[in-house]
């Protein structure tokens, strides 16, 4: 009787079935600020060591690009949930012209600021910001909506 009992009060666990549209949701933006994080780097990487670039590259770093890349798109991730819940239809549109306006305007402050008296400095770091606030705005209002409905993504994320 007792194993039995042991085997009729076994938990199974199953992973797949359990994720709820929020924890994939978040599961999308890390996986795309991953990989965001990693076109950043390489791109940084790569005019850092084209331009020579000075002060700039000590400001955007690789711990920069990182968390910059990661929690916007986690953040995405978790107001596509939210938005789609209380939305419905509308909530996916609703998050992604938000994510593309909040970006267009961080490009807009970042070509419009004065960072520095050098100018050859100064058009250096717009040059390697502005591409990289680009990366992570495409992440997220082109890359995220179609991994999160691809069931090949979610397979392979989860």
């Amino acid at each position: 009787m007792d194993n039995q009992n042991l085997s009729e009060n076994r938990v199974v666990y199953d992973f797949q079935s359990y994720h709820t549209p929020v924890t994939r949701a978040i599961y999308v933006g890390v996986f795309l600020g991953f990989i965001t994080a990693i076109v950043n780097i390489a791109y940084w990487s790569i005019y850092v060591n084209v331009t020579a670039l000075g002060m700039s590259s000590y400001i955007v770093n690789v711990q920069t690009i990182s968390f910059g890349s990661i929690l916007p798109l986690v953040t995405f991730g978790i107001l596509w949930a939210t938005f789609s819940h209380y939305f419905k239809k509308a909530g996916p549109l609703i998050t992604i012209i938000l994510f593309a306006l909040a970006t267009l305007w961080l490009i807009m402050v970042v070509a419009g600021g004065d960072y520095g008296t050098n100018p050859t400095t100064i058009a250096q770091f717009k040059e390697l910001v502005i591409p990289i606030l680009a990366f992570i705005g495409i992440a997220g209002c082109i890359a995220f909506p179609i991994c999160f409905k691809s069931k090949k993504v979610e397979d392979m994320m989860l």
